[in-house]
């Protein structure tokens, strides 16, 4: 299956659907052999996966991009656009602040004790 990511564009809006090859986020971090990923990569162009997202991301309006030809970008309305997965690491967040943003919570009763 192939790796795609849907990124706006933060000054115009412009979605674009980024297709990761395995083997350049082995590669990037590390997490395993390169030629394992490079065999991966070989399976979802064989499969046709990397075409049929590809079709998806350009039949939905959105701009296709591929992370191994290109990885960073200039959007029409100029603003540069970075698709480095490693530019953008996962923050996690602190209870505090995941808290605040609940909106909606529906306790659940707490059960009686039958004597």
């Amino acid at each position: 299956m192939a790796l795609v990511f849907t990124f706006p564009c933060g000054g115009c809006g412009r979605t674009y659907s980024v297709y990761y090859p395995k083997s350049l986020l082995y590669e990037l971090s590390g997490s395993a052999p390169r030629e394992l990923g490079r065999q991966e990569d070989e399976d979802d162009l064989r499969s046709g996966a990397v075409e049929a997202a590809r079709k998806r991301a350009e039949e939905s309006g959105k701009i296709f991009v591929d992370a191994s030809e290109q990885l960073e970008r200039v959007c029409a309305c100029g603003k540069k656009l970075d698709f480095n997965l490693l530019h953008h690491p996962r923050v996690p967040q602190s209870k505090e602040l995941q808290q605040r943003r609940q909106t909606g919570l529906i306790p659940f009763p707490t059960p009686t004790k039958k004597p």
